[in-house]
């Protein structure tokens, strides 16, 4: 009888451990699917991140490369009135041909235009007070500088300043060359790229000022951004990283992933929204879990019936023991009696 149970209670134990690992495999199989995820994840961004690098590296390359030549015609040539509308002929052939260029500028010592790739130069504008004018005039470095965004004096555009230093012969200050960059240029190529609706994507100075965001508001435009998390990632695992940010912009968790141009001091950050990320993942998680418990559910069923049938037959055998064990006392107490009166 102890056996006979023994056996019902071993074949619970049995279903309930098949449900148990049934569902233990399904936790462990969706964990690795997420980890799994999450990783092919992270090499998107870093690939994305690495894209947005090359596309900047190669945006200001084009523009600085301009700037080379302007420079060196300026201090072979000078800026007599012949020599400047040659110039401005140039210089608005340059920007025809290179999509990011706003325009191009040409600054004396004072920061009075000398030319400039438009058809009319504007007059009585100074750009003295310009933060790139001011690094040129009060740093000798012959090297390009790629100063703050800027709102355009003459059209209202937000630019990014590209700039030269130009010298007299005798190596002093004489002004600058400038090629200003349409923030929209890199808007339009943020905007193509396949981060969803919660993904960022962003160009931001070393020095920790934001040129371009996506997704885009004017406001971001110029912000210091040493104090977020970005920045600080940046700084302690750059030039090259990934890390989970939530936005101080929108509050939103992100996969990011950023990288310092070769050439410029700049980096770029491509994020992806972590609940996007896993919504595929939770919701087959979802329906998969489901199926694992809906097959539970029929195994500890058919257990159940097992074990029903089991008791069932245990308590039959045990009648049937009992109806023999009677009627072997009935057989005997018959015999017992026929020897008596036998005897």
């Amino acid at each position: 009888m102890f056996q006979r149970l023994s056996i019902a209670v071993r074949t619970m134990a049995f279903v309930a451990a098949v449900c148990l690992a049934l569902v233990a495999l399904d936790i462990w199989h969706s964990w690795e699917s997420r980890t799994v995820l999450l990783e092919q994840m992270g090499v998107a961004t870093a690939n994305l991140s690495r894209a947005l690098a090359q596309q900047a590296d190669d945006t200001i390359k084009q523009a600085d490369t301009v700037l080379v030549g302007v420079v060196e015609r300026i201090e072979q040539e000078g800026t007599g009135p012949v020599q400047v509308e040659r110039l401005r002929r140039v210089l608005a052939a340059q920007v025809a041909e290179l999509p990011q260029l706003d325009a191009l500028h040409v600054y004396d010592q004072d920061g009075n235009w000398v030319a400039n790739s438009r058809a009319a130069v504007p007059q009585k504008l100074n750009n003295a007070d310009r933060e790139y004018f001011v690094f040129h005039r009060d740093h000798p470095d012959r090297g390009p500088h790629i100063g703050i965004p800027v709102k355009s004096r003459t059209n209202g555009k937000l630019l990014i300043p590209v700039s030269r230093r130009i010298d007299h012969a005798d190596g002093s200050f004489a002004g600058v060359a400038l090629a200003s960059i349409d923030v929209d240029f890199f808007l339009k190529f943020y905007d193509s790229l396949d981060i969803g609706k919660g993904g960022a994507a962003a160009l931001i100075l070393e020095s920790g000022t934001m040129m371009v965001r996506r997704p885009f508001g004017p406001e971001m435009v110029g912000r210091d951004m040493r104090g977020s998390q970005l920045f600080t990632s940046y700084k302690e695992n750059g030039p090259v990283g990934t890390a989970y940010i939530k936005s101080a912009q929108d509050g939103v968790l992100r996969l990011n992933s950023f990288r310092r141009l070769e050439h410029y001091p700049l980096f770029v950050g491509a994020a992806m929204s972590k609940d996007e990320i896993l919504a595929g993942w939770w919701k087959d998680t979802f329906w998969h879990s489901g199926g694992v418990l809906a097959l539970s559910a029929v195994v500890a069923f058919v257990g159940l019936g097992l074990v029903r049938q089991i008791e069932m037959r245990t308590r039959t055998e045990a009648e049937l023991l009992r109806a023999r064990a009677t009627r072997s006392r009935r057989s005997t107490r018959r015999s017992t009696r026929w020897r008596w009166r036998t005897a």
